[in-house]
């Protein structure tokens, strides 16, 4: 099952523009909120640049019942669908509370959700880091790692929900006390294949931004679009990733 053909985006010229959106618990409070900042973002935001894809990083939903979480998932695809350049959905810990893979596959019109996209010769590794039985912890596991170990090329972006740098979060206010949820538990098998080939990870899920460089490779924190903190519910953030002779990462947010 992890033989599938990667997927290639050709465009002229050897620089493009990749926009990363992540963490946007689409829930019944602030519901109206968060789908205004998404069309903001694609219509103030991305519209004004050339996007040749967008990966969104995971926890499309803050769960609920099965039912209602359908139903948001269902309106997220529906803005996606219309979005400014094709879409890959990772998955987060919240999208797997109420939907198998399986189910979510179908909703969202995705076979897989791991996996590479070459865009100008770049490639882009995309993991899925998420278990249904596992909570919020991540994991990679040993089929995936193994996959990754014979696809992964020297320059390639990696990523994922779970971070797999070392970010400062003993303040964080939802992992502080808990760090042990905040990383996939095969993290240190994962950065064994990735230390001497790719070039940067990027990661959601502890709903704040950083860099750091662990383990001879730099990683990237994207902030959550929604619910950074309790006290910041509805925040818009998201990034743009500029590929070419160098990386060149810019966030933004739509208020």
């Amino acid at each position: 099952m992890f033989e599938y053909p990667d997927k290639e985006y050709s465009k002229d010229g050897s620089m493009s523009t990749v926009g990363i959106i992540t963490d946007i618990h689409l829930r019944e409070t602030y519901h109206d909120e968060i789908i205004e900042r998404l069309y903001q973002i694609r219509d103030e935001q991305m519209n004004e640049t050339q996007i040749s894809h967008t990966f969104i990083l995971g926890d499309l939903l803050q769960e609920s019942t099965k039912h209602t979480d359908r139903k948001h998932l269902l309106e997220i695809k529906s803005i996606f669908d219309n979005w400014v350049s094709p879409v890959t959905y990772l998955l987060g810990n919240h999208d797997v509370a109420t939907h198998s893979k399986d189910e979510l596959s179908a909703i969202l019109d995705q076979d897989r959700f791991y996996g590479v996209i070459r865009i100008n010769d770049q490639a882009f590794i995309y993991l899925d880091s998420v278990r249904e039985d596992v909570g919020a912890r991540g994991v990679i596991g040993p089929d995936q790692r193994s996959w990754l170990d014979r696809t992964v090329s020297s320059d390639a972006v990696v990523l994922s929900h779970h971070p797999l740098g070392r970010f400062s979060i003993s303040d964080n206010v939802w992992f502080g006390d808990y760090p042990e949820r905040a990383y996939p538990w095969d993290r240190k098998e994962v950065l064994t294949t990735l230390q001497e080939t790719a070039q940067v990870s990027v990661s959601g899920h502890i709903h704040q931004p950083g860099r750091t460089t662990f383990r001879g490779l730099s990683h990237i924190s994207i902030n959550a679009m929604s619910k950074e903190t309790p006290k910041n519910p509805v925040s818009g953030n998201y990034a743009l990733l500029n590929t070419g002779e160098s990386l060149e990462l810019t966030t933004g947010r739509a208020e």
